[in-house]
């Protein structure tokens, strides 16, 4: 997974962990592989029968949700944090790191 600091989409240096955080394209997936992601993680009850560009929104939401949650893991392993907490911090994170990067 790459994460540029720039590209068309951003202006020159700056990064945005939400733009950025993820280069899969699910759109260039078939729809039966989607389909077997969606049944695969129990996604199933979201839409009783999605079109491909429903299955690619909720694909991409379920997997950037498990991206952040291995983030969390790997970089809080043994903390029990407020999940209030956690956001307010990774915001604030987010702000320091676009400071930065200007």
């Amino acid at each position: 997974m790459s994460r540029p600091l720039s590209d068309d989409s951003q202006s020159k240096g700056s990064y945005s962990p939400t733009q950025s955080s993820t280069k899969v394209d699910f759109s260039k997936l078939e729809k039966t592989a989607l389909l077997r992601y969606w049944r695969h993680f129990n996604l199933v009850d979201s839409i009783p029968n999605p079109s491909k560009e429903q299955l690619i929104d909720v694909v991409q939401r379920h997997f950037m949700s498990q991206v952040l949650q291995i983030y969390f893991l790997l970089f809080f392993p043994l903390l029990q944090l407020d999940e209030l907490q956690v956001i307010i911090g990774f915001a604030q994170a987010a702000k320091r790191l676009k400071t930065v990067c200007n």
